[in-house]
C-alpha cells in the first residue's frame, strides 16, 4: 500500500505541469484458466495530447490469495542419526498483484474531458505477483526445506496488452468504466517458492475490470 501511493505522488508531481486527470477506484483481476479473482484499489494520473488522445499511468494493488491446492515440500535431516531422514511437509501459497501500466487512449465521442465517450488503446504493464508461503509445522531444529524453498516469493513480469472502456462526465468530476487485457512476454520468478508455488495461482494471460472516478487538475 505504501508502494502505490508514492509512486502515485511521484506520478502526480511530474505530470503536474499540464492539464491532469488524476484517478482512483476499485480493481478487479482475473488470471485465464484461474478459479479466484483478485480485488484490489488503483490510482492513476492521464494526460491529454487533445480532445480525441491522451498518454495514461495507473497503478495497481490487490489482495492476496491462496492456492486451491498445497504444495508439498521435502524436508531432510539435518544428522544422520534422525529417522526418517527425508519427511514431506505440505504448505500454502498465497500471491496478490501489484500492477505498474501506462500506455495511449483514443476517445470517440464527446473527447477526452466532456460527456460520454468511449476509448481504448495499447498499453505496457510491469507486473510484480508476490507470494508468500505457509508451511505446515516440523521441527526445524531436527529438518531443514530443501529445494531452495524459502518462505517468501515474487514473479515480475513484463506485459503488453489492450486498454478499452467508456466513460461521463458530470458537474463534480467523470465517471469511467474499463477492462484491461494483458500477456505476458517474459516472467521472472525470484526463487524456487516462485517457480513452484505459482502453478495453481499465476497465469500469463490476464484481465482486469476497474470502476473509478478522475478528476481533471489544471
Amino acid at each position: 500500500m505504501k508502494q502505490i501511493v508514492v509512486i502515485g505522488s511521484l506520478l502526480i508531481s511530474v505530470f503536474g505541469i499540464s492539464q491532469t486527470g488524476v484517478s482512483g477506484g476499485i480493481t478487479m483481476i482475473k488470471g485465464f484458466g484461474i478459479p479466484k479473482a483478485y480485488p484490489g484499489i488503483h490510482i492513476g494520473v492521464e494526460i491529454p495530447r487533445d480532445d480525441e488522445v491522451s498518454y495514461f499511468g495507473r497503478i495497481t494493488t490487490t489482495l492476496s490469495n491462496y492456492s486451491d491446492e498445497p504444495g508439498v515440500a521435502n524436508a531432510e535431516a539435518r544428522d544422520f542419526m534422525t529417522s526418517p531422514q527425508v519427511k514431506q511437509v505440505n504448505y500454502d501459497v498465497k500471491m496478490n498483484y501489484t500492477n505498474i501500466e501506462g500506455g495511449t487512449r483514443y476517445y470517440l465521442g464527446n473527447g477526452y474531458d466532456y460527456g460520454w465517450s468511449a476509448y481504448g488503446g495499447s498499453m505496457f504493464m510491469l507486473s510484480i505477483n508476490s507470494m508468500k508461503a505457509k508451511y505446515q509445522d516440523f521441527d526445524e531444529s531436527l529438518y531443514e526445506l530443501q529445494d531452495g524453498l524459502t518462505e517468501k516469493g515474487r514473479i515480475i513480469a513484463l506485459n503488453l496488452g489492450v486498454n478499452a472502456g467508456v466513460k461521463n462526465h458530470f458537474s463534480f468530476g467523470m465517471l469511467y468504466f474499463d477492462m484491461s487485457l494483458a500477456y505476458s512476454l517474459f516472467a521472472i520468478p525470484s526463487n524456487a517458492l516462485a517457480s513452484q508455488g505459482s502453478q495453481n495461482l499465476y497465469t500469463p494471460l490476464t484481465f482486469s475490470f476497474n470502476l473509478g472516478f478522475r478528476k481533471d487538475l489544471y
